[in-house]
Order: structure tokens, then sequence, then C-alpha cells
């Protein structure tokens, strides 16, 4: 198996991890890429950046109101 951050993972694909990777374990090495997009063109001043582990991805939500999401301009 793979060891990803202190997890063991089996050989093969691994769809996804704990941490949102998709990765592919042999006996010789581990490759992985994420499964999110980092957002990096928002308005920063209004509106924070939220990771949900549970989607595998950012939310960018105002500040004030984190129930209401932000519009995000480009990820990454």
């Amino acid at each position: 198996g793979c060891m990803l951050n202190g997890k063991l993972y089996p050989l093969g694909q691994i769809e996804r991890t704990d941490d949102c990777y998709k990765c592919s374990c042999s006996e010789e090495t581990m490759h992985c890429c994420s499964l999110f997009h980092t957002p990096v063109a928002y308005d920063n001043k209004k509106c924070k950046v939220v990771f949900n582990k549970k989607r595998c991805d950012y939310d960018v939500v105002q500040k004030d109101d984190p129930s209401k999401k932000c519009f995000v301009y480009s990820r990454v």
C-alpha cells in the first residue's frame, strides 16, 4: 500500500482520499491530483474562502453572512 498524510491506502486507484485527492498507488510510487480548484479571483474584502470537505471544493462566502455565496471570477 501507500502512505499519505499518515493513512495507509491500498495498491491501485484511489478515487478519493480523506484529503480530497485522487491517487494511483503502486509498489514503487504514489501519484495524486486534487479534486478541488482553488479560488484566486473574488472580492476578498467582502468574501472569504472555506474548504468544504464534503464536496471536496472551496466555497467562497460573504464574511458577514456565510450563508450567502460570492461570485468567483477564476479558479486554479
